[in-house]
This record gives C-alpha cells, sequence and structure tokens, in this order.
C-alpha cells in the first residue's frame, strides 16, 4: 500500500553559511534564500542561535519579517468579495 504523504527533502547548512547569511540579510526570507532553507525553519534556527549565542554575550543583528506589499487593487477587490458574500448570505 502506498502512502500518499509527500516528503521534502531536508536542507542541511552549515553554522558557518547560516551566520554568514544572517549577517549579510535584513529579512529571514532573505536567508532562506541564501541557505535554501524553510522561513519557518530559517527563524526557529535564528531564534535557537540568538539565545545560545547571547549567553556567550555575542549579539545577532536584529531581523525583520518581509513585509507582503499592498495594492490598493487588492484592497478593492476584498471589499467586492465582501459585499458580494453579504449579499449573497443576507439572500438565504
Amino acid at each position: 500500500m502506498e502512502s500518499s504523504v509527500v516528503r521534502s527533502n531536508r536542507v542541511r547548512c552549515s553554522d558557518e553559511l547560516f551566520l554568514e547569511a544572517v549577517f549579510s540579510s535584513k529579512t529571514y526570507a532573505e536567508i532562506a534564500e541564501k541557505t535554501g532553507q524553510k522561513v519557518a525553519s530559517t527563524m526557529a534556527r535564528y531564534s535557537r542561535t540568538k539565545k545560545a549565542l547571547a549567553e556567550k554575550g555575542v549579539d545577532l543583528p536584529e531581523m525583520q519579517r518581509k513585509k507582503p506589499v499592498k495594492s490598493v487593487d487588492n484592497i478593492e477587490n476584498m471589499v467586492e468579495i465582501v459585499q458580494r458574500l453579504k449579499q449573497y448570505h443576507s439572500n438565504t
């Protein structure tokens, strides 16, 4: 019986490569792009590394989350969707 679970390959990254990416990046997404890891994994590793190094008196640069680009069109589309849904649900 075959399993339908799709497994992704784990990407391994050395501490040196990871720290190099940290110091040359401003966002978690940039680090993830440079190391080939997922953003969630990158954030977790950054947190663990920062805590461990802080105990030794070493600080890492602060990272920012990449902000989604919002456009006026997107907001206008959401307004139209909400109005359509309200009308639909008020008729039922």
